[in-house]
């Protein structure tokens, strides 16, 4: 049995099925807790009759910290499963120069067994292309990429 969580502004693509888990954009939602809890429900159902060969494919462009605590959590129920002998996968994709992404990856990496494959991807254009903001207490101005803007 699939199931799909639509992308928000605040929350990723989410689509699992037998043999898949993958995950597209940005996690931060308001309440972690409700946003996986049904995720966490069906990996927990899934981890009981896994597919012999599972690909997980994380296309994460932002974590929060308490979403990556969740995917941690997520990785270890299947880390258990890859134990026993059944085949899996992470792809991790992170775009070019995305260090923050790359060393959130290396960590979980170092937590579970389950191995990993790194696919970098280019940086965006709007990630490039500057904006410049002016603090409104110290007036001082500075310059933020639109990534980052469009993020706060």
């Amino acid at each position: 049995m699939s199931f799909t969580v639509e992308q928000s502004l605040d929350t990723p693509f989410v689509y699992l099925e037998s043999g898949l888990i993958e995950m597209k954009g940005r996690s931060m939602p308001e309440n972690v807790l409700v946003f996986y809890k049904p995720i966490d429900n069906w990996i927990k159902n899934y981890v009981k009759n896994p597919a012999s060969s599972t690909k997980i494919d994380l296309q994460l462009s932002y974590l929060n910290t308490c979403s990556t605590k969740h995917l941690c959590d997520l990785l270890k129920l299947l880390n258990n499963k890859y134990v026993e002998g059944f085949d899996m996968k992470i792809y991790w994709t992170y775009e070019e120069g995305d260090d923050i992404l790359f060393e959130i990856g290396n960590d979980l990496e170092s937590i579970v067994k389950i191995p990993f494959e790194y696919i970098v991807t280019e940086t965006l254009i709007k990630e490039r292309t500057r904006l410049k903001v002016k603090n409104k207490l110290t007036g001082k101005t500075g310059e933020i990429s639109v990534k980052y803007w469009e993020t706060i």
